[in-house]
């Protein structure tokens, strides 16, 4: 615990967050770092990468123009940015085209005429950045997506969507009754769009490799180590908060947990090479990871990903064919807990076949030592909602365990966690 308590003092200090490019994300990095080199013989590194578009300077500005009449629209409560999303300064008022169909195909775009007009999209039938992608495509200056009131939390911009990082458009989130007050006078409306972004650079990823062991039969142990920038992430990272991904549903964040779980691995684990002679022969080596901005879409483990598959790393151990498997540790804590164990069928369609049936003998092995320990379990997908994703679709094997993230637990799997009190121990 009080590894996590030291997570909630970072967070304290940089107004309750430690998401990227705040004092409490280079703080938890700090933190790790630091106990890593005073604990540890572990060798200690840090990979660097930057976020495009990140940083919001200024307050966006929104202003529309219908009947003569201008409007300022209020940033957070009538509309939100969207991330990654570009730059804007309209020194004039763009008229406002509206997309039909929820504009998820390109004939919505052609019948529409959008080029170098601004324009307005509902929420639904696909994803939020390939609506944005289409708008590119189809040279629009802006835009403009709302929510759809279709229910009671259907009706507020949100914010914490997410944009292509290579998005050349600004793009912001309106609230439904905007989205349709400015879609019902669509042929008299138009907007100017304000918005200032720059990069988050130094966003850092650590890794920390045992002394022993092949290089080239790399095992990577890893969790993220930033927060949402709604709460202090200690349980993904304790505080529950919401953010939504660039599809269209939401879940819970419990954040630091796993932070902290594969900082106890390392620490544990180096103490035992150091100790035993047992474990000193051990003949992988193992590399323990802190990924960096996960609450982001993945992207340090996308970029650590990405840099080893390169043909110019050359260096053994750094290389993608190094490694073997990639073990994920997020969101091992939870107040209404269960223990689920990635299972291997539910891998995408899509993932290389040399990962199949190693990830199939990750899985059998976590359920096997659960079932050895009298412990309940549950299945839990590999679905693609953390830094698992980019090693396996790389090819390499995968596996891991949590406690859960925002769905409802059913009936027969509360009482199955229940009678954890009466088992043999």
């Amino acid at each position: 615990m009080r590894h996590l308590e030291q997570l909630q003092v970072i967070a304290d200090r940089s107004n309750g967050t430690r998401a990227i490019a705040t004092e409490g994300f280079n703080g938890t990095l700090d933190y790790i770092t630091s106990q890593l080199e005073q604990n540890t013989n572990l060798i200690v590194s840090r990979q660097y990468f930057t976020v495009r578009n990140y940083i919001i300077q200024g307050i966006p500005q929104l202003q529309s123009l219908v009947d003569g009449n201008v409007v300022n629209h209020l940033y957070l409560t009538d509309f939100t940015h969207i991330l990654f999303s570009s730059r804007a300064n309209f020194d004039t008022f763009v008229p406002v085209v509206v997309i039909p169909n929820l504009a998820c195909q390109d004939s919505d775009w052609t019948n529409a005429s959008a080029e170098d007009s601004v324009a307005l999209v509902k929420r639904g039938n696909c994803t939020y950045t390939e609506k944005s992608a289409l708008a590119e495509k189809y040279r629009v200056k802006g835009l403009l997506i709302y929510n759809d009131g279709t229910a009671p939390d259907r009706f507020q911009p949100i914010q914490g969507v997410r944009n292509n990082l290579n998005t050349t458009i600004p793009a912001y989130f309106l609230s439904y009754n905007l989205g349709m007050q400015l879609g019902n006078v669509a042929t008299n409306t138009s907007v100017i769009m304000n918005i200032d972004v720059s990069d988050a650079n130094g966003i850092g990823n650590i890794c920390a490799d045992t002394t022993t062991g092949d290089k080239t039969k790399t095992i990577v142990v890893g969790s993220h180590s930033d927060g949402v920038p709604a709460g202090s992430g200690i349980n993904d990272n304790g505080k529950k908060a919401w953010i939504h991904w660039q599809v269209d549903y939401s879940f819970h964040s419990y954040l630091g947990s796993g932070t902290v779980g594969n900082l106890i691995l390392a620490l544990n684990l180096a103490h035992l090479f150091e100790t035993s002679s047992s474990y000193s022969t051990y003949k992988y080596r193992v590399r323990f990871c802190w990924w960096g901005a996960e609450e982001l879409g993945l992207l340090g483990a996308r970029y650590h990903v990405d840099q080893a598959s390169l043909p110019s790393t050359t260096t053994v151990g750094e290389r993608l064919q190094d490694y073997l498997v990639n073990l994920n540790y997020d969101m091992l804590a939870g107040p209404n807990y269960r223990f689920g164990i990635h299972d291997s069928s539910t891998v995408p369609l899509t993932t290389p076949t040399q990962a199949l049936n190693g990830t199939s003998q990750i899985t059998g092995l976590f359920r096997q030592w659960f079932s050895e320990q009298n412990l309940p379990w549950s299945n839990a997908s590999l679905g693609g909602g953390s830094d698992y994703v980019p090693f396996l679709a790389a090819g390499l094997a995968v596996g891991g365990v949590n406690t859960g993230a925002g769905g409802i637990k059913p009936a027969s799997e509360r009482d199955q966690y229940d009678n954890m009190d009466h088992r043999q121990h």
